[in-house]
């Protein structure tokens, strides 16, 4: 596989940050080449994720991702500056190609104005006009703005569990837990997907047969200063989690109660039509 190289069909977008009632920003979605480009990446995980030297991918794996069929993204100011970045690596599993997305991170002060949210939609535009038709990524269950943002604004569904994945590492948010993660399989050329991304959440028909996996909202505070019963949450949670996967379910929604301070998981009976929902 070549470089990445963006068909015609493929635009590059301009975007305006409004990051007050005075001030706004313009950027632009861009496949990134340049190993200085990839050096800006490694900065971004620094401050989004407070990684140390050894959970830091670097740029020298970013260049050869870029290099081989996979995907760097960046966001950049008109100076040309990185805000965030995505990167996916090309896959292979039963014979089917997809695109494994490992991170996606944005600069703290720039966090929460939307840049993910269209790095992901450059990421499925540019992988649809290769014939590549699915995206994966792993995520913490108990991120809930990341649970929201894949199922609910993404359409992502969740059929695998994958227990303490990358040991303990150095990420501030993690606060030295294991690293289990939930796997977002995202369709994308599904009816799921594509209405999710053309509606407001919570505007599709919901199943009435569900199962349900509560987390609480507040989980950094708990990891601060309850981090043993963060671990017991965390390890009810995985028990559960991974009994309804192997009996065939599957996650296909994600809401939030600020009255109980709970987000809630529901899951279903997995089938093909999901994807058609």
């Amino acid at each position: 596989m070549d470089v990445l190289r963006l068909p015609a069909s493929f635009e590059i977008l301009q975007w305006h940050l409004h990051l007050s009632m005075s001030e706004s920003i313009s950027y632009c979605i861009e496949p990134l080449t340049a190993v200085g480009q990839m050096r800006e990446c490694v900065e971004i995980q620094r401050r989004a994720w407070g990684f140390s030297d050894e959970d830091l991918l670097p740029a020298r794996m970013l260049v050869v991702c870029s290099k081989i069929g996979g995907q760097v993204f960046g966001a950049l100011d008109p100076s040309g500056k990185i805000l965030g970045f995505l990167n996916a690596f090309p896959a292979l599993c039963e014979g089917e190609v997809y695109l494994h997305s490992q991170m996606m991170g944005v600069l703290p002060e720039y966090q929460n104005l939307g840049i993910g949210r269209r790095l992901k939609l450059a990421q499925r535009e540019e992988a649809l006009t290769r014939g590549i038709s699915r995206i994966e990524w792993t995520f913490d269950p108990f991120e809930v703005r990341n649970a929201y943002f894949n199922i609910e604004r993404l359409g992502t569904t969740c059929r695998r569990f994958h227990v303490d994945t990358y040991g303990t590492t150095s990420s501030q948010l993690q606060a030295g837990l294991p690293t289990d993660r939930l796997v977002a399989e995202w369709h994308l050329d599904s009816a799921r997907v594509k209405s999710r991304l053309d509606s407001m959440p919570g505007s599709w028909k919901r199943s009435s047969e569900l199962m349900f996996l509560e987390i609480p909202l507040d989980i950094a505070t708990i990891r601060s200063k309850e981090p043993e019963q963060a671990f017991r949450l965390q390890l009810a949670f995985r028990e559960r989690c991974l009994h309804l996967l192997a009996q065939g379910y599957c996650i296909t929604q994600f809401e939030t109660d600020p009255g109980s301070r709970q987000a809630r998981y529901s899951l279903e009976r997995y089938s093909p039509s999901i994807l058609n929902s």
